[in-house]
């Protein structure tokens, strides 16, 4: 008896020492040094303006929405590094043939969706058939499908899966074939140049078949993807991502990634509170700061001298990211092209971006895409304010005092005393001085700004847009009439531009292609399809205990390579 007291009294130490262990060993991982001196452990957090519209990958295309997906959902190839350097990411291999019209991808074994009720009894691994839904998935017409214009019409049977509005859960693209569950064959209509590149678009990221059986329509709140974190918590004043422990990937030093065990997302954070809580280490980072608000971030020379500024770092990120007026070409009085030419003319983009961004950003005056280390149009006269011919245009379009030009609303998806607040109030002020133009700023969410814009009922708005890829294609693809989709209401018919767009898809040769591009802006210019108004590099202000921070000139962030270390002072 006394001998089944002692395994007793053993079996409880030895079941109690297993439950201590499971309680605090997150405790003890935490700010665990690993390898090439990095870090495990700690949280990460920023703010956002708006909470995210969608967790969908194919429901949205705002920057925001997709900085928080790429931590959920993982895509097949990754556009990484400063330069945007295309890499091999889920997918282990890919292989063309057919004269570049079939595309074998070799998936990475082992790649493990996270841990989620809807795998109850079945398994977690990621294979051709959740590939093979995902791409069949970004050519439906299903409503939560916004970025359709991404793959529709460049795989096999796409064009007409989306006009029969089949059901990618029950069938896939006839373009499409598993070999095994590893191995996935893409066929193409054409040879596109760009087709890997596209495959880099956090929209494209992998989903779950079994997930979306289980969650339907529901999964845009409930993403379940193989990506470094997933959604611990929500409410409405913040997400909160937790670190995946079953992640796939390890770093160059050989450390299971990610080092953070939580991301944490303020949600619709006044412009005025970013500050406080930057500089009272609420949050770690800030996006697209003011020239103007720099002192609020920075701190006083006093509080420099006694040691009271927040450590910190800028960083710069060489990009494309290009602000731009667009207007309903269908509808009064944008219709009429000496319209939009008037107002093109009638803007001082020189004075916008010295005085009134104070040198944030440089004047768009050469076609629409931004001059880049891949890309510059030479052949594109350049265009200054032109006050007299501007308002030559106006009469010719016959708008004079005796018939004024409509009163009109520019929706504005910004809060006040932001970047894009004062350069959209700017051109207002401009409109009325230079042509007698009345305009508004309306201020509106992102998702209200898209709603007008598609209802028809918003005739003038401020837009921008950032490259998928280093490509001038990923700027004319907002032009392309086939593509309707995705291009935030720019309804653009020209039969040439949609000619030579797909020449510069279908070439070979790089000199061939850069001709066709070339000639696609020029088309677009001369319309006035929009008015490009400045471009400007991603600026971010990060506290200097964020380590590995890198962003893509996408302006996409991985944070499973972000640690933290403490400075000391």
């Amino acid at each position: 008896m006394k001998d089944l007291f002692r395994r007793s009294g053993m079996l409880i130490f030895v079941v109690t020492l297993a439950l201590l262990f499971i309680v605090f060993s997150p405790l003890l991982d935490a700010n665990k040094e690993a390898k090439g001196s990095r870090v495990y452990g700690g949280v990460f957090a920023y703010s956002l303006s708006e909470a995210p519209t969608s967790l969908f990958p194919l429901e949205t295309n705002i920057l925001s929405d997709l900085r928080i997906i790429s931590q959920l959902f993982d895509p097949l190839v990754k556009q990484q590094g400063a330069k945007g350097t295309i890499r091999n990411y889920l997918a282990e291999r890919i292989k063309v043939s057919n004269e570049g019209r079939r595309i074998q991808i070799q998936l990475k074994k082992g790649v493990l969706f996270n841990d989620d009720p809807c795998f109850s009894g079945k398994s977690r691994e990621l294979t051709a058939e959740d590939v093979a839904f995902t791409l069949s998935f970004a050519c439906s017409n299903n409503t939560l499908n916004q970025s359709a214009s991404i793959l529709k019409g460049k795989i096999v049977g796409s064009d007409r899966f989306y006009k029969d509005g089949i059901n990618p859960k029950d069938n896939y693209l006839s373009g499409i074939r598993i070999i095994n569950d590893h191995l996935i064959e893409v066929n193409l209509t054409k040879p596109y140049n760009h087709f890997l590149p596209l495959l880099t678009h956090p929209s494209l990221g992998i989903m779950s078949k079994v997930a979306w059986a289980y969650y339907g329509k529901t999964l845009n709140m409930h993403p379940v993807g193989s990506g470094p974190f997933f959604i611990k918590s929500t409410s409405n004043s913040m997400l909160v991502l937790t670190k995946n422990n079953a992640y796939w990937q390890v770093d160059r030093f050989g450390n299971q990634l990610p080092y953070l065990d939580e991301v944490h997302i303020y949600k619709n954070t006044l412009f005025s509170n970013e500050y406080p809580l930057f500089s009272g280490e609420k949050i770690d980072l800030l996006f697209d700061i003011p020239v103007n608000e720099l002192g609020k971030a920075f701190g006083t020379l006093t509080d420099a001298k006694k040691g009271k500024n927040l450590l910190h770092k800028v960083h710069i990120q060489k990009a494309s990211k290009m602000n731009y007026l667009a207007w309903n070409m269908n509808k009064p009085p944008f219709n009429h092209p000496l319209v939009r030419k008037a107002i093109s003319l009638a803007l001082d983009k020189d004075f916008i971006c010295t005085e009134t961004l104070r040198g944030d950003g440089q004047p768009i005056k050469k076609g629409f895409i931004p001059k880049t280390w891949y890309y510059s149009n030479e052949k594109l006269p350049v265009i200054e304010q032109d006050i007299a011919q501007a308002k030559r245009c106006f009469l010719e379009a016959g708008y004079s005092s005796q018939n004024p030009f409509p009163k009109l609303l520019l929706y504005v998806n910004a809060q006040k005393g932001s970047n894009a607040d004062l350069w959209c109030t700017e051109v207002c002020r401009q409109l009325k001085n230079v042509l007698g133009v009345e305009v508004k700023v309306k201020y509106v969410s992102t998702s209200e700004r898209d709603e007008k814009i598609k209802s028809g009922e918003a005739l003038f708005w401020k837009a921008g847009w950032v490259g998928d890829y280093p490509d001038a294609e990923s700027y004319l693809r907002l032009f392309y009439a086939p593509s309707p989709e995705n291009t935030f209401g720019i309804d653009f018919h020209h039969s040439d531009f949609d000619q030579l767009y797909l020449k510069s898809l279908l070439t070979t040769k790089s000199s061939e292609k850069r001709r066709f591009q070339e000639a696609c802006e020029t088309i677009v210019f001369n319309e006035s399809a929009i008015v490009p108004v400045y471009t400007e590099d991603f600026f971010v202000m990060i506290n200097l205990r964020v380590r590995g921070f890198e962003m893509n000139p996408s302006g996409i962030i991985d944070f499973s390579n972000i640690y933290l270390k403490d400075v000391a002072r």
